[in-house]
């Protein structure tokens, strides 16, 4: 997914799974672009619960060392408990044409996942494929 930041500081974008039963807790990974001309001008990147009646909960990164991969990227975790949700990614723009934002590569893992010693690096290809994204 590519937020372009073409619109105002605080414009919204969210991307919304289908709704899904968790039978049991899993681990959320995503690799995540924010683009920042300057300190303080890049976007934010949220992740969130909705239940079958669109109520949400805010999920936070950063339960382990989030990883930085080439060029700007990262790499960070939620945990998602058992239950049926929508999982909606909400992207909100910083500085108009200076905070676009990227997402890829986003996985369901083992519940224990997020702990912090279990995040894989990505492969040379994986690095070369984000590369290309970027431009």
């Amino acid at each position: 997914m590519a937020v372009m930041s073409s619109g105002r500081v605080g414009d919204q974008v969210a991307l919304t799974s289908v709704l899904h039963e968790f039978k049991e807790p899993v681990s959320l990974t995503v690799d995540y672009y924010l683009q920042e001309s300057r300190p303080g001008t890049s976007g934010t990147l949220s992740v969130y619960l909705l239940s079958k009646q669109r109520f949400p909960t805010r999920l936070h990164f950063g339960k382990f060392q989030m990883i930085e991969l080439i060029g700007g990227w990262k790499r960070d975790c939620v945990h998602i408990p058992n239950g049926t949700y929508h999982v909606m990614f909400l992207a909100t723009l910083g500085l108009p044409y200076h905070s676009d934002i990227y997402l890829d590569n986003i996985q369901l893992r083992p519940n224990d996942f997020c702990s912090g010693n279990n995040i894989d690096e990505p492969t040379g290809n994986f690095t070369l494929m984000l590369i290309a994204r970027m431009n």
